[in-house]
C-alpha cells in the first residue's frame, strides 16, 4: 500500500509530544492530512452487502493514526468500528494489510470513504440502529458532515430501500428483529440468520 502525499503540517504542530494518549490523538484528528484511504473492492455491489473502510491520517510527529469502520448496507449502518494512534508507517501498513488479509481492497477518496460511513448510518437510522458506540471517537478521523463533496450514488438496502439483515453470531438477533418489525413493519425487511464465522 503506497503512501499517499498530503498536506504539510505546521512547524508548531510537528513540535508537539508525541506521548498523547489514542483518544487524544484522535480527537484532534480532523487537523491533521489524509494519507490515505482503503475500502472493499466489491463496494459497489448489493452482496455481501459489508463494506470496510480505514482512513489513515498524518501525526504531526510522522506517525499514523486510522480508523477502521465496518459498514453494513443493507440493514444496521455502521456495525463496527475502532481508531488506532501512535502506529509508525511500517507498522500502520502491516495492520492495514491484515485488516483486508479476507478481502481485496482498494485505494479511495476521502470523500467516499465519508460519504459512504454517513449515508449509512443515515440509512440504518431510519430503522432505529445506531452506529456502535465507538463512532463517538472514531468520527474524529472523518471530514465534518456538509465539509466534504458527497458526489457519489450510493445504495442502501435492498430495492426500494428495503433493508435485509444478515445475522452475525455477536448480534441480539431478537432485539434487531423486534426493532425492524417496529420501524420497517411487518413484510417490509427480509432476514437471513447465518451461522459462524462470518465479517461480522
Amino acid at each position: 500500500m503506497k503512501k499517499r502525499k498530503g498536506a504539510s503540517i505546521p512547524k508548531a504542530l510537528r513540535q508537539q509530544s508525541a506521548s498523547y494518549s489514542t483518544p487524544t490523538v484522535v480527537r484532534r484528528a480532523r487537523e491533521f492530512p489524509v494519507v490515505e484511504c482503503w475500502i472493499s473492492a466489491d463496494w459497489k455491489e448489493d452482496a455481501p452487502g459489508l463494506v470496510e473502510i480505514i482512513v489513515a491520517r498524518q501525526q504531526p510527529d510522522n506517525m499514523i493514526c486510522f480508523g477502521v469502520y465496518l459498514v453494513d448496507k443493507l440493514c444496521l449502518g455502521l456495525k463496527n468500528t475502532f481508531a488506532r494512534a501512535n502506529y509508525t508507517p511500517e507498522r500502520y501498513q502491516r495492520e492495514a494489510q491484515h485488516i483486508f488479509r479476507d478481502r481485496k481492497s482498494q485505494t479511495c477518496s476521502p470523500e467516499l470513504a465519508y460519504q459512504m460511513i454517513y449515508e449509512a448510518i443515515d440509512y440504518a437510522a431510519k430503522f432505529g440502529f445506531a452506529p456502535q458506540k465507538d463512532f463517538e471517537l472514531t468520527q474524529y478521523m472523518l471530514a465534518p458532515r456538509g465539509e466534504y463533496h458527497a458526489s457519489y450514488k450510493l445504495k442502501f438496502g435492498q430495492k426500494n430501500g428495503k433493508p435485509l439483515y444478515i445475522s452475525g453470531p455477536h448480534d441480539n438477533v431478537p432485539a434487531i428483529l423486534a426493532q425492524l418489525e417496529k420501524t420497517a413493519g411487518k413484510g417490509n425487511y427480509d432476514v437471513l440468520i447465518m451461522g459462524p464465522p462470518d465479517l461480522y
